[in-house]
């Protein structure tokens, strides 16, 4: 587990396997049907998607809050903009880039 050294943030999830697993495949729902925009920002990325898409973009992100700490969700309108510190910026956007 890498250490987010910035606020020592431990860069973990605490989802369990199968919660991890049907997390990552609800992304992969929604950024491969309603993706418009992926672009990286400093500390992270910015994912935008069609404006029906939303409030389950929404969703997602109240989800991703309590799991993972270590991120940093900015959401507006129909975009959102994830960041962490340190080796997190690494890992965050590795984990986007197989979705």
């Amino acid at each position: 587990m890498a250490e987010n050294i910035v606020d020592q943030t431990p860069i973990a999830c605490s989802l369990s396997s199968a919660s991890l697993a049907d997390r990552q495949l609800a992304w992969q729902q929604l950024l491969r049907t309603s993706l418009l925009a992926r672009e990286r920002v400093p500390g992270g990325l910015r994912l935008t998607v069609r404006k029906a898409a939303r409030p389950e973009l929404r969703s997602l992100i109240d989800l991703e809050r309590s799991c993972c700490p270590w991120i940093t969700f900015v959401a507006k309108g129909d975009s959102v903009t994830l960041t962490a510190q340190g080796a997190g910026e690494d890992v965050l956007v590795q984990m986007f880039q197989v979705i």
